[in-house]
């Protein structure tokens, strides 16, 4: 197997510049999400692809506790069913250099009207592996978030292989980003399991939306969504960046029970806290 060294060493030099039109502006402000063609060069997601694979077969963890299986409990046996990796620009700054990560920040500013120049953000990585690749449940991703803090921030997430119905792509309840932050649970009521449960969900109103691999995806971190089970032949695997205005802080947290008891099992294991994103 090649080594991280080889790896980074032949990183693309990428100047790509995504089309985004006034109508993705709008889709996105009046239904939560849309979706552009192309974020980077077919060079680039190999070149991605190549890490990726690394980061997995090493079942890397670039922030403590950071590799783990999102709809299995933390750290139990068995086959990975949808494993996530949390940051991992965060050991490889070479991530932080990609065209996807800047072309991901200049479209998550136009979409949110704020300046670049004052966006976080942060990655995830999230593998589903064919035939017995899980699925997501219904969520929002700010129901992972702090609840003393408001946010102005959406996610960014691209396929490196194509994001079909068949292989678990993303699908969403289009406008549900304008309303609050709903009532959540842990997967099976466990809180050792990272992934988050929306019961009263309408799916018959939801949108999927297949990408090609390259492509993007860009949502609200308010809006409701999910992904389904990986039935293809082929690996599904997906790369999400979130961005984000500084969280500016409530002056009464939320009330979000289901946070408090998913901080206590992460801790259990022996983890600092920190904002555990999820992401299709």
């Amino acid at each position: 197997m090649e080594s991280f060294a080889s790896v980074l060493a032949r990183q693309p030099e990428i100047d790509f510049t995504p089309r985004l039109s006034a109508d993705h502006i709008a889709e996105f402000r009046e239904r939560g999400f849309t979706a552009i063609e192309r974020i980077t060069s077919d060079e680039e997601i190999a070149w991605l692809g190549d890490l990726y694979d690394l980061l997995f077969g090493e079942r890397t963890q670039p922030v403590p506790g950071g590799y783990f299986d999102l709809v299995r409990p933390y750290d139990s046996p068995g086959d990975d069913l949808q494993p996530q990796i949390i940051a991992p620009e965060v050991r490889f700054e070479e991530l932080r250099r990609t065209a996807f990560w800047r072309n991901g920040k200049t479209v998550a500013a136009a979409l949110l009207g704020v300046d670049a120049s004052a966006l976080r953000g942060w990655g995830h990585m999230i593998l589903k592996p064919p035939r017995i690749g899980g699925s997501l449940p219904w969520h929002q991703d700010e129901g992972y978030w702090d609840p003393g803090f408001d946010y102005v921030a959406l996610g960014c997430w691209m396929p490196l292989d194509p994001a079909t119905v068949e292989s678990g792509c993303m699908s969403f309840i289009p406008g549900s980003h304008r309303g609050e932050v709903r009532v959540h649970r842990h997967l099976d009521d466990d809180p050792t399991v990272h992934a988050l449960v929306i019961d009263d969900i309408d799916a018959s109103t939801a949108v999927p939306v297949p990408v090609a691999a390259g492509g993007a995806v860009f949502h609200h971190c308010r809006i409701v969504h999910s992904s389904g089970p990986n039935r293809s032949a082929r690996v599904r695997r997906a790369y999400a960046n979130e961005w984000q205005l500084e969280p500016a802080p409530r002056p009464t947290p939320a009330s979000r029970p289901w946070i408090d008891a998913g901080k206590r099992a992460w801790e259990e294991r022996g983890k600092p806290s920190h904002d555990k994103p999820s992401d299709g």
